[in-house]
């Protein structure tokens, strides 16, 4: 069993890295095509697709009745996005931000959704709220979702891509058609890779909302962190910064959205198991926001604004895993 198990980690993870290659290929692409900026090609549309595997995890545990592995896949895939992954990424290759207005308020727009999805959050289990509320509230979401997406293709749009001029581009048909390739691939690679992690964690008696905070959070993950690492190495930072962004986006309004309506009578009765994943999420937001528009110093360790560096990626994956055994030091 340990061995199929393994397996099935392994398998999923090529099949990622594989699909990831060819996402990146084709979504910057499509873009130009499109005439849309890195940024925006990866909070619109690859962020969208590297989320999907935190869709369809949330939903079959939805329809299995674990909204808290759901609920929990969530938040952890989001704290996994900006310590794990961005950290990993700038470990590699320096993360540059531009100083323009529009692109230092793209974490801000993050962090001010992160905020407004965590209070409804507290309030709903405060309130012990149930349907129609709940579903009031996810249709709530919904829309604030689709107005971030299309501010965010109006913002960007004609946006030079200076880094992208050397990338291959395809006729709109193989575009299209490798793209969903990739989306395949990725989904694929992802479930799998969920699907052995959490049989290995049941094997050892692990809560779900444990699972879902770490080892499923970082296998729906995947996707987020292959397709990073493939931009990093192809000199599109900008996407991969995208990506993240817009795959929180995606993960915290649309999937909580999802629950909301599938499962609003259901809705947790306490915030006892979450509020520390989500105040930890929260500050991990703030984090990322007050160093790239900001700065801040550290004894005598100085962090520079608009980039993310080796320094700080170091200390970004540290902070992961020390969240990580923290999560699994009261079991």
């Amino acid at each position: 069993m340990l061995s199929y198990n393994l397996i099935l980690l392994f398998f999923g993870l090529i099949l990622v890295v594989k699909g990831a290659d060819i996402l990146v290929s084709c979504a910057i692409s499509i873009g130009k095509k499109l005439n849309l900026s890195e940024l925006a090609i990866g909070i619109v549309i690859v962020g969208f697709g590297t989320s999907l595997s935190e869709l369809l995890v949330s939903i079959d545990a939805v329809i299995n009745n674990a909204p808290d592995l759901s609920l929990g896949n969530i938040i952890g895939s989001n704290i996994a996005n900006i310590l794990l992954i961005l950290g990993l990424i700038s470990i590699f290759k320096d993360i540059e931000f531009g100083n323009q207005k529009e692109k230092k308020n793209e974490t801000v727009w993050v962090l001010i959704i992160t905020i407004i999805v965590v209070g409804t959050f507290v309030i709903l289990t405060e309130t012990q709220s149930s349907s129609p509320v709940t579903i009031y509230v996810g249709v709530g979401l919904i829309c604030m979702l689709l107005a971030y997406l299309v501010y965010e293709f109006l913002i960007q749009k004609d946006v030079l891509q200076e880094d992208s001029e050397n990338i291959k581009s395809y006729s709109q048909i193989i575009s299209y058609l490798f793209l969903l390739i990739g989306l395949i691939l990725l989904i694929a690679g992802s479930f799998y890779f969920v699907l052995g992690s959490k049989n290995l964690a049941i094997a050892f008696e692990i809560p779900e909302a444990i699972i879902g905070f770490t080892l499923v959070a970082f296998g729906t993950s995947l996707p987020e962190l292959a397709t990073g690492i493939i931009a990093a190495i192809k000199k599109q930072t900008k996407l991969a910064v995208g990506t993240i962004l817009g795959s929180n986006v995606y993960n915290i309004v649309g999937i909580f959205a999802v629950i909301l309506l599938a499962k609003g009578d259901e809705f947790p009765s306490s915030i006892d198991l979450y509020l520390e994943s989500l105040l930890f999420m929260s500050f991990v937001t703030i984090l990322f926001t007050l160093k790239i528009r900001k700065g801040f110093k550290i004894g005598g360790l100085y962090f520079r604004p608009y980039r993310i560096g080796r320094k700080t990626g170091i200390i970004f994956v540290l902070l992961y895993f020390a969240y990580v055994i923290y999560s699994y030091s009261g079991i």
